[in-house]
């Protein structure tokens, strides 16, 4: 009974290091987008795409981090952690924003979920023989 307690507390813990690094991977990203934009003078429209590869990046690499010290279902791991950084970027955007929801937000759940799903699985898979999804 101790293995099962002792499991879900360091899945926890998983979840926080993947999203901790997640984000610190994102706000990289950011930072570096910002610096290109500012640097090499291109137009602040490039901003909300570099914007959107930044979150994938971010949501790929928590994907990857929690699937691969979890072992297990991948997939479903990477698709969780893709719809909880979609959902939270969405929230704190409408809420700043109050445009709403439009076309591009759907591109943004579709880029944003496969980044993380594949993160998963490659997470998963990282160091085994044999492979799962």
């Amino acid at each position: 009974m101790s293995n099962l307690s002792s499991k879900s507390s360091g899945s926890a813990t998983t979840y926080i290091k993947g999203a901790l690094i997640g984000v610190s991977v994102t706000l990289i990203f950011m930072c570096l987008f910002a610096a290109i934009i500012l640097f090499c003078n291109i137009d602040r429209g490039y901003s909300v795409p570099f914007a959107t590869v930044s979150l994938a990046l971010g949501s790929f690499t928590a994907a990857y981090i929690v699937s691969k010290e979890s072992e297990r279902k991948g997939y479903l791991i990477g698709t969780l952690v893709g719809l909880v950084s979609f959902a939270v970027v969405t929230i704190i955007s409408l809420i700043i924003n109050r445009n709403g929801l439009t076309m591009n937000t759907l591109f943004h759940f579709i880029i944003i979920v496969l980044a993380s799903a594949i993160g998963g699985i490659l997470g998963v898979n990282k160091g085994k023989s044999k492979k799962y999804i």
